[in-house]
């Protein structure tokens, strides 16, 4: 067995503490007070408001967006064999955001019906300009997280890597154990990236695909780690070092990115507030004072998962049924 030196003994602990301070430095968030809201804010449409918080868009963005269509008879709901399609009876006005109009004109270039099941493979292929368009919003000051932190990021994965593969090529007395070390820094790599993408994701509670991989895949690494150094040394203090060390490295990596549109997003967690905990006497009155109010607000209740909840507090069976086929397509869509 391999006797640990007091180099190989400092390389892990070294490695946390240096990312707990580029944490500290540059991931840290301050913490979000919700403002209680009932209308969307900053006039933000369903796909800006996703972005605003995960900065990116899903499948679930999207049918809020086109549900908000509907709301401003735009569009309307059709109902025919079991199947719900979308028909276009408008157009968008010509102040519409240009990601709208993208998205709109996508969709119904072939024609002025798409059925719900469609939309999924419609939108695929234009997915990434759709993001880019959307994302415009959001530059400099009114960025969803700091930039320079996809640098501080990268570096924080690569610190923890070199100091893994520096650990087992050390450890390891042949060709195959330096493969195997090389092998596993690259599958590393993949994992860390997989949870740093979903990493808003996971903080808004979005459920996200990202984060469930790369954490399983994390895990699953950790442990061929764990039976590597078993092979190698004897030292179960080191392995325990080792260990906990790496367990502290990933949510520093994990949450590096730091948001920086606090008060947006502040006021966005206030409205998902009000949609989730508004009694009903409350929305009588906002009711009154605006009829559409419940059907303006669907597609952000949409937004948030929480559209037939909202939906049960009004008296539309058609738009019922259209939320329910929407929220099974966008949670069929997005693990």
């Amino acid at each position: 067995m391999e006797i640990i030196t007091p180099g190989l003994w400092a390389i892990m602990p070294a490695c946390a503490i240096a990312l707990i301070i580029m944490w500290c430095i540059f991931g840290k968030d301050r913490k979000t007070i919700p403002v209680i809201t009932t209308r969307p804010p900053g006039g933000l449409d369903p796909l800006e408001m996703e972005f605003a918080q995960i900065a990116t868009i899903t499948d679930r963005g999207i049918y809020a967006e086109i549900l908000q269509w509907v709301s401003k008879d735009v569009l309307k709901i059709r109902e025919e064999d079991g199947r719900i399609g979308i028909q276009r009876i408008a157009q968008l006005p010509e102040d519409a955001p240009e990601h709208a109009s993208f998205l709109f004109e996508g969709l119904f270039r072939k024609s002025d019906l798409i059925w719900l099941d469609d939309i999924p493979s419609e939108v695929s292929d234009h997915k990434d300009k759709l993001l880019e368009l959307v994302s415009g919003r959001f530059k400099g000051r009114n960025a969803v997280v700091q930039n320079d932190t996809m640098i501080a990021t990268i570096a924080g994965m690569a610190l923890l890597i070199i100091a893994v593969f520096f650990i087992e090529v050390t450890l390891a007395e042949a060709n195959v154990g330096v493969l195997l070390a090389a092998f596993l820094g690259v599958a590393l790599f993949v994992s860390l990236t997989f949870l740093q993408n979903g990493a808003l994701g996971f903080r808004t509670k979005h459920d996200r695909f990202e984060v469930i991989a790369g954490a399983v895949s994390a895990a699953v690494i950790l442990i061929i780690h764990f039976v590597f150094l078993l092979f190698h040394t004897d030292n179960w203090l080191f392995i325990a070092v080792f260990c906990a060390c790496y367990l502290i490295c990933i949510p520093c990596i994990l949450f590096m990115e730091r948001r920086v549109n606090y008060r947006l997003y502040g006021q966005i967690l206030g409205f998902r507030e009000f949609i989730e905990t508004a009694e009903w006497h409350k929305l009588k009155q906002l009711s009154e004072e605006d009829p559409d109010y419940g059907i303006e607000i669907l597609p952000y209740a949409m937004l948030f998962n929480m559209g037939t909840r909202w939906t049960a507090r009004f008296e539309n069976k058609t738009i019922i049924s259209c939320v329910e086929k929407m929220e099974v397509n966008s949670g069929q869509q997005e693990p």
